[in-house]
């Protein structure tokens, strides 16, 4: 039982939140109420979570002995010993090897993206994860793929500006979170940097790649929303209502980043942050009512 909730907790189940991405295509292609829609984006969204989670195991294998350096990440099953690293390695490889099967069946090119995004993701945690601004990069590809799981399983053309914006913001998420592992790690242990990208790494630039970051997000979104070919899709031309919502939700992280210390962990600050969530949770909902006015 103690083997079994060790590698419960070694999925990240709370990380799962990050796959919501995959409900974006049936958001933004105005199929958001059909049942059909719904099933395929929830089903999605259950299979790729699992994938996720046998990433997060891999990972957790490799990065066992920086982990125990990290004030917060020894604390995990497999990092701390409670869980051994063959033991868990059995379980990803046959939890992966059991929902790319399921995968297959239910849609082919659901199952090559989640093939790319394994063996992306493998390589991430064997070398890229230290090459500097390609680890960020990868991240963010991450999520495009997620976007692009949406559209695959619901047969709808995906925009390429939500692909843009996507990538962009996934990449301002990632440089905030190299940050805050740079200031906490350096305030403790300076000469034991958990990332060898992070000894590389310094504030100066990082804050202006976030800068630069959360601008190109702002003018991707910005553009995307008063694209002629985007109104004519949505039937309106108000979209930029929901500019305001973007502005703030990144506001609202660089403020939790910059003045309460937080961003390591973006789905922290989602289950933690009344206002970042309820501005999402709005967000949504404003578009929603635009596009089916």
């Amino acid at each position: 039982m103690t083997m079994l909730k060790n590698i419960l907790i070694s999925l990240r189940i709370k990380q799962w939140v990050k796959n919501i991405f995959i409900f974006a295509p049936m958001i933004f292609s105005l199929h958001m109420f059909q049942p059909a829609y719904i099933q395929r984006s929830l089903l999605a969204f259950f299979l790729f979570s699992l994938v996720t989670g046998g990433i997060y195991i891999f990972n957790d294998i490799l990065d066992r002995g920086h982990d125990r350096l990290h004030p917060v990440k020894q604390n995990r099953p497999i990092a701390s010993g409670r869980l051994s690293a063959p033991v868990a390695g059995l379980a990803a490889f046959a939890l992966l090897a059991g929902v790319l099967l399921l995968i297959a069946r239910f849609n082919r090119e659901f199952f090559v993206i989640a093939v790319l995004y394994i063996g992306l993701n493998i390589l991430y945690s064997l070398f890229l994860k230290s090459v500097v601004i390609i680890d960020t990069m990868v991240i963010a590809l991450g999520f495009v793929l997620r976007i692009m799981i949406g559209g695959a399983v619901n047969h709808v053309v995906v925009y390429p500006w939500i692909l843009i914006t996507t990538f962009l913001l996934a990449i301002f998420l990632a440089l905030i979170k190299r940050r805050q592992e740079f200031l906490k790690i350096q305030s403790l242990h300076p000469e034991q940097l958990t990332r060898k990208t992070l000894q590389s790494y310094n504030l100066g630039m990082l804050d202006q790649m976030i800068s630069i970051a959360t601008a190109t997000t702002l003018i991707s979104y910005i553009m995307y929303v008063l694209s002629l070919d985007v109104q004519q899709k949505f039937h309106t031309s108000k979209l930029y209502y929901t500019v305001p919502f973007v502005i703030f939700g990144i506001f609202r992280y660089l403020f939790l980043a910059y003045s309460k210390g937080e961003g390591e962990s973006p789905t922290d600050i989602i289950y933690s942050d009344l206002p970042f969530t309820l501005n999402i949770i709005l967000w949504v909902s404003v578009f929603i009512l635009l596009v089916n006015h």
